[in-house]
């Protein structure tokens, strides 16, 4: 399989960008995504220990969508 240049850069970027120390999975992004959703339509910083759900939105699709149908449901109930 031959890569495009604009994928092997993609790739590139991603790789860059987990580091090891500051990632969660799946699983981890899933349990901690409520209290996230929390904070951000309360407009609270995030912490750092939050920071990790952030990082991993930025780099999943699927935990992206999740998030975003939920942070979509919350604003219908809340406003």
């Amino acid at each position: 399989m031959k890569f495009k240049p604009e994928q092997l850069q993609k790739l590139i970027q991603l790789t860059l960008e987990t580091r090891e120390d500051d990632t969660i999975g799946c699983d981890g992004c899933s349990q901690m995504m409520e209290q996230f959703a929390q904070a951000e339509l309360d407009g609270v910083e995030i912490s750092d220990s939050l920071a990790v759900v952030r990082a991993h939105l930025d780099q999943c699709r699927c935990c992206r969508a999740e998030y975003k149908a939920l942070i979509e449901g919350l604003r219908e109930i809340l406003l």
